[in-house]
């Protein structure tokens, strides 16, 4: 017996066949030589037998071979050869689909860096983008975390007014306007602001996730200028939680969630800062203005922030939002970064109300001042002198034409501003003790505040007036003339 080993091999990496070289084929053009016994093994068939000898080691007999047994060898070598072509080709064909999946996903992967790739390999500056997690991104900014808890209970109020005739062919123009809201309950009460909806023919309210609904008015108020309205929704909403505003303090965070300027930029939350706490001389109706204390903020407010909340860094409501200052009432000269909002303790108080009542009870006294008193400042000191009590009132049988008011309840009244926010702090139905200098005395008198009538409240009756330009005082039904704020007050749509 002998083995084959150490063979020359054939152009695919495989030994010849030992006993002499291994058949070839012919050239194309030329034809095959006629050979003596069994054909020459031709093609495929020849490389196939060279493959099969390479498998060794194989016994052969000694001595040489017939030629049948070498014609045997051949043909069963070339079909070995023939199946681990086929097996090699697949895997080749495997081979390249993996590495060409391998090379789209790479390609997709590296698409971003391939500008800071190439900019490297030149020697240039390069930015590189990398992962940032929502947590992360909520840990540094308050605003964040206050929209992930506030912003499902902010919701955009629509004002649709009845179509009025206007231009020279009385065209019928239709009035839109925007504002905001808050939900408070989960059955669907919204407090907003009352010139968001006052005069409205239709109110629509558009939840955070964009489901729409209509709305009724509940009642308002003009003079703290507040609003509830009413959806009823097909499942429990989401209410904000409020916060006492008597904690609320001057320099501490600030955010502003609404929809300024209506839907385009709706569920915008702004960040600032609580500027001061301060009484303002306020309300939207000039017959029945009210002093109410004030948070004024430097978050971005603008028309369509109004009924909106303005939250602490826990998301709970310290106010609503309501006006921003864009004049000091110098000509030429813009204020910005003042805007206000109701405290959410004043908002609550006046919300409970509007739901039971659909208006406000306010204090009533009944008396009318002469003079500009209301141009005072907060701080300037005044002598406010009575001109006239009103028939019927509390005031009437009480008080006198002549009586300058000295204090209330035992602490001074400095002026007309005070004395407003004296009032507008009391209850209907409480007893007050006012001081007053009547023909040289100095005398006091008690008397029961009564409920200031709906009518005047919601400023649906001309106020009787007894000089020009001069409206009741709030909470008295007397009259002063129009105050000039400290500025002029834009509001547009909501």
């Amino acid at each position: 017996m002998r083995w084959l080993h150490d063979e020359p091999a054939d152009a695919d990496g495989y030994p010849a066949p030992s006993g002499g070289p291994a058949p070839s084929a012919p050239e194309p053009s030329e034809p095959a030589a006629p050979q003596d016994g069994p054909p020459a093994v031709q093609g495929d068939a020849a490389a196939d037998a060279q493959a099969a000898a390479a498998e060794g080691p194989a016994p052969l007999a000694a001595g040489p071979p017939p030629a049948e047994a070498g014609m045997l060898l051949a043909a069963a070598g070339a079909r070995i050869a023939r199946e681990r072509r086929a097996v090699g080709r697949r895997g080749a064909w495997r081979t390249v689909g993996v590495a060409v999946a391998g090379v789209v996903v790479g390609a997709i992967a590296a698409t971003a860096a391939v500008p800071a790739l190439r900019a490297r390999a030149q020697g240039l500056p390069s930015i590189s983008t990398v992962p940032v997690s929502a947590a992360q991104q909520a840990a540094g900014s308050p605003a964040a975390s206050v929209f992930a808890k506030l912003g499902p209970s902010v919701v955009l109020v629509q004002n649709e007014q009845a179509a009025q005739a206007s231009g020279p062919f009385g065209q019928q123009a239709q009035q839109t306007d925007w504002g905001s809201g808050v939900i408070f309950s989960t059955d669907g009460y919204i407090v907003t602001n009352d010139h968001v909806v006052d005069n409205a023919s239709k109110v629509t309210v558009t939840l955070a996730d964009g489901t729409t609904y209509p709305a009724t008015v509940v009642g308002g108020d003009p003079s703290t200028d507040l609003a509830v309205i009413k959806i009823t929704p097909t499942q429990p909403l989401q209410a904000a939680t409020f916060a006492d505003s008597s904690d609320v303090v001057a320099g501490e965070v600030a955010i502003a969630i609404g929809n300024p300027l209506g839907p385009q930029y709706a569920q915008s939350v702004d960040q600032g800062i609580v500027s001061a706490v301060r009484p303002l001389l306020y309300g939207f109706d000039p017959n029945q203005e009210r002093v109410t204390t004030m948070i004024q903020t430097d978050a971005s407010i603008n028309p369509g922030n109004s009924g909106g909340p303005l939250a602490n860094t826990q998301g709970d409501v310290i106010g609503i939002v309501s006006m921003k200052t864009v004049g000091t009432g110098e000509q030429g000269v813009q204020a910005a970064g003042l805007g206000f909002a109701i405290p959410s303790n004043v908002v609550a108080q006046v919300a409970n109300e509007l739901i039971q009542y659909g208006y406000y009870h306010w204090p009533w006294l009944g008396i009318d001042f002469a003079g500009d008193v209301a141009s005072a400042l907060p701080s300037q000191a005044q002598t406010l002198t009575i001109q006239q009590v009103q028939s019927g009132t509390p005031a009437d049988g009480k008080l006198q034409a002549g009586d300058a008011i000295k204090t209330w309840n035992g602490q001074p009244v400095l002026n007309y501003y005070q004395l407003v926010g004296d009032i507008t702090t009391a209850q209907p139905g409480q007893t007050v003790t006012i001081g007053v200098l009547r023909n040289g005395q100095n005398l006091s008198v008690q008397l029961t505040l009564g409920t200031e009538p709906e009518s005047e409240v919601l400023g649906q009756t001309p106020a009787a007036q007894t000089a020009p330009q001069q409206v009741p005082i709030p909470g008295s039904g007397g009259t002063f003339t129009l105050p000039t704020l400290p500025g002029g007050f834009g509001f547009g749509n909501g």
